[in-house]
């Protein structure tokens, strides 16, 4: 780089305000902490995780990285920054929201009535495509390459409108892959932990294959990146080798970190598994014992 490169004040100078992603992030925090206080003002047995809540909302502040910060505006320029708004939208910031739990909160706050609704909501028809974990997990991969590794890069930089899609689409697979994966809220179709390691590393697997791929590529695969680019970035090659490290690298860690997430739920569930059926097994032998002893008062002779 050479010295027009802009300084810390440029670069903190280009938050955007885009009124409808604040607005639909304020509504959506705003939900939740409603939600979040209506059950802890009920005191009840085990109140929510506050952890939860506090990952809920680290969630929706990435969204707001990733769509307002300076990040969205070099992201029309520098295929790196483009490529960390994408990572952020679809591996960071969906599972945060979804490990908030937003769907069991609102189960927990609402009566009847509205319980009765979230239910059919998400075991509705179009929940139950959608969320079907084959269906999840094309979708998620169709549209992260789409947008990645087409002609809808270039235009997803210069048209505002294409950009909203982009980043409103992408959000939105990345909700619908992570769903099934975490089962931290109901979902239409649960996988047993087995298959939920084999649904995470599969993903993994791809994305690392198609990641080697493009990473020993020696041409540009965005042309109009390359010609525009800024005078003090870095070459358009290492560009795009930067921008194809920080989705490789950084989705193979959140990745991994799922996969000892979803392994370590395994051995709890397996434990509190067995500690139900040794539960059981106990008291079936309990059991056994009061009717053989009754028995064996009835056909005693009296002395």
């Amino acid at each position: 780089m050479n010295e027009t490169a802009p300084g810390l004040a440029e670069i903190l100078g280009h938050f955007a305000f885009d009124p409808p992603w604040y607005a639909a992030v304020l509504v959506v925090a705003g939900l939740y902490g409603a939600a979040l206080r209506h059950v802890l003002l009920a005191r009840p047995r085990v109140p929510p995780s506050r952890l939860r809540a506090v990952a809920f909302l680290l969630g929706l502040v990435l969204v707001l990285v990733a769509t307002q910060s300076p990040l969205e505006h070099y992201g029309n320029q520098l295929l790196w920054a483009d490529f960390a708004g994408m990572f952020l939208l679809t591996m960071a910031a969906p599972p945060l929201i979804l490990l908030g739990a937003p769907l069991t909160l609102a189960f927990r706050a609402n009566g009847k009535q509205g319980r009765a609704r979230l239910r059919h909501l998400y075991r509705g028809r179009f929940a139950r495509v959608v969320g079907m974990p084959i269906v999840a997990w094309l979708l998620f991969a169709v549209v992260t390459y789409s947008w990645q590794f087409t002609s809808l890069t270039e235009q997803a930089a210069t048209n505002v409108f294409v950009r909203d899609a982009q980043q409103l689409t992408l959000l939105a697979v990345g909700l619908l892959f992570w769903w099934p994966a975490l089962c931290a809220d109901p979902v239409p179709w649960r996988m047993g932990h087995p298959l939920r390691v084999l649904y995470v590393a599969v993903e993994m697997t791809h994305k690392g294959l198609f990641g080697g791929m493009f990473l020993s590529l020696n041409t540009p695969v965005h042309e109009t990146f390359a010609a525009n680019a800024p005078l003090w970035s870095i070459s358009a090659m290492a560009d795009q080798r930067l921008a194809i490290l920080i989705l490789w690298v950084g989705g193979s860690l959140v990745f991994l970190v799922a996969l000892v997430a979803v392994a370590i739920s395994w051995v709890a569930y397996d434990a509190r598994s067995a500690a139900r059926i040794d539960r059981r097994l106990d008291r079936e032998r309990r059991l056994r014992g009061e009717r053989s002893r009754a028995l064996g008062g009835v056909f005693e002779r009296p002395r």
